[in-house]
């Protein structure tokens, strides 16, 4: 099949390395191909890493270790072998047949052979089942894969429900490239999700999070996760979320899609109506990073200060924006205002406007606090544990840490008090109150 015009002028980018295997199998009588996604993506203009192209060769585990000095056996029963060269780690992969699928997830056996196209008949869908040999010359694509990249459609390479039955994370991979592509489903497709649901649930949670991850932050997140909720691949995912009334879901996925394409802001929004403690189980449950699911926590638990399109008013005082910085960390001030920004322009139209100026207030108040640097945490008080001992004449204890909230609860209303002379005296009017119990 003639080269597309995209391929032919990519040559000249393709990494050495990638050539010179290339290469080198051809010459030892094994013609090997560009595949998958990495085909995919030069037609499409996307940036690819240079170690992420793949390759499918009808050799050997064994003849392509014989041909390299640097193999490294990531995956030989299934056919793949790492070649390292020129700094690259090349995966190459001899061209297989699989055996029934029992996990959902992996064939209980594989053959090799040297049949291209039955290689890529193997494949999810027709915009990965893609070949290209970039030294012969050559494009292959039997099942109309840049046709369907064309017609901006995810397409399941074959039966749709025999490739979803085979492995239970291709619907999740589907939605994900919708997502990230703003593709649609093909109808065959699309009805070919809600079967395999049984199979989606023999997945390791982990690579269902992974896919999730990728889905939220995707240019069109929106339409996937709307194919989710028509199918039932969202409750399959997200039952707490699927679980919510419609009108509830429909504005999540609104907040979602204003908020930027940031992870942890991305499922900030879709969770936020769950509120901070749920959401964090949940990603927590999903397997996501604890530094996700921490910052989602960190961000709900302020969010509900920000929600002036649902009648709550958002602080915009000194003193009040300078405790929302101290409880969210000055480090957070931008996402609080970027989540609360995407709620303001998800709320009604008859909301929106006066939302968005409490929005505009907040982000002039919190620009003013964070250029006057008040103290915002105890270590930024001018008396620090062992100071509070010295003052109070105790040992150390629960106490000390009391006591520094308290002077910094203080200091959050009056920045001038932190000095020491005055908070050594607004210590010892705590100590007194708080030994007469009042």
């Amino acid at each position: 099949m003639r080269v597309p015009a995209a391929l032919d002028r990519a040559r000249a980018t393709i990494p050495s390395p990638l050539v010179d295997v290339l290469r080198r199998l051809g010459e030892a009588g094994h013609r090997s191909w560009i595949v998958g996604g990495a085909v995919r993506d030069v037609l499409l203009h996307l940036p690819r890493e240079a170690a992420d192209f793949d390759v499918a060769t009808p050799a050997t585990p064994e003849q392509v270790g014989a041909l390299f000095r640097k193999v490294i056996p990531t995956g030989v029963e299934h056919g793949t072998v790492t070649v390292l060269s020129g700094g690259l780690a090349i995966e190459v992969t001899t061209f297989r047949g699989e055996g029934r699928y029992v996990d959902g997830r992996r064939p209980e056996s594989v053959t090799f052979h040297t049949d291209l196209e039955a290689d890529l008949g193997r494949r999810d869908f027709t915009m990965n089942a893609l070949a290209w040999d970039p030294i012969g010359g050559e494009f292959r694509d039997p099942f109309g894969g840049r046709k369907d990249l064309a017609r901006r459609i995810v397409r399941a390479v074959g039966n749709a429900r025999e490739r979803f039955a085979e492995d239970g994370l291709r619907p999740m991979r589907a939605v994900r490239f919708a997502a990230q592509l703003g593709y649609d489903l093909a109808p065959a497709t699309r009805r070919a999700l809600r079967g395999a649901l049984p199979v989606v649930a023999k997945v390791a949670i982990e690579r269902i999070s992974e896919e999730l991850g990728q889905l939220v932050v995707g240019r069109d997140a929106p339409r996937a996760l709307g194919i989710m909720r028509a199918t039932g691949l969202l409750g399959a995912v997200l039952p707490a979320v699927a679980e919510l009334p419609p009108p509830v879901q429909v504005h999540a996925v609104r907040v979602l899609a204003e908020a930027p394409r940031e992870l942890a802001l991305r499922l900030a929004a879709l969770l936020h109506p769950l509120g901070a403690s749920r959401a964090e189980r949940i990603l927590q449950d999903l397997r996501q990073p604890r530094r996700v699911s921490d910052e989602v926590a960190a961000l709900l638990r302020e969010h509900a200060c920000t929600l002036s399109a649902r009648g709550a008013v958002l602080p915009q005082a000194p003193p009040d924006v300078r405790r929302l910085l101290s409880r969210a960390g000055p480090s957070r001030a931008d996402a609080l205002l970027a989540l609360a920004e995407a709620e303001a322009r998800a709320a009604p139209a008859r909301a929106r406007s006066g939302a968005l100026s409490d929005v505009r207030a907040l982000r002039r108040a919190l620009a003013a606090v964070r250029r006057d640097a008040p103290p915002l945490v105890a270590q930024d008080l001018a008396l620090d544990g062992r100071g509070v001992m010295t003052v109070l004449g105790a040992g150390p204890g629960p106490h000390v840490g009391e006591a520094l909230r308290h002077l910094l609860d203080r200091v959050l209303e009056d920045p001038a008090l932190n000095v020491r002379p005055a908070l050594e005296d607004e210590l010892r009017r705590w100590w007194s109150g708080r030994a007469r119990g009042t």
